[in-house]
């Protein structure tokens, strides 16, 4: 699987299963010219705007780097400007919002990845 199709699929899955955890998928994808931010839910349990990046990687690579190794510094700033731009576009910024992170592994030939959905990360401002 080449990279894009990897991220694809880890969206994919991580929209599947957070569709099956009681969240409604928002948007996915929202861009702006400094980033994007893969998924944009509501969490129907807690009535939060969840804010969700997806990182996938494939077990059987090279490069043995885990999905979360990818959550950067500099990839964190460019996230915390996106969820504010996305507040402020569709006028939220009262609104109770959070920044999650989900992790998909998976190995070659297989369509159950391994999922791990880190909830509530702490962003400083």
């Amino acid at each position: 699987m080449k990279a894009k199709s990897i991220g694809y699929f880890g969206e994919e899955k991580a929209a599947l299963y957070l569709q099956n955890n009681h969240y409604e998928i928002i948007q996915r994808n929202f861009r702006k010219k400094w980033g994007e931010i893969d998924i944009i839910a509501k969490d129907k349990k807690t009535k939060e705007i969840v804010f969700i990046e997806v990182k996938a990687r494939k077990t059987d690579n090279f490069s043995n780097l885990m999905p979360e190794e990818a959550l950067t510094i500099k990839k964190i700033r460019r996230l915390k400007r996106i969820f504010l731009s996305y507040l402020n576009q569709y006028d939220l910024e009262d609104s109770p919002w959070r920044f999650d992170f989900i992790a998909v592994e998976t190995e070659k030939n297989t369509q159950d990845p391994v999922i791990r959905h880190y909830k509530d990360i702490l962003l400083e401002f």
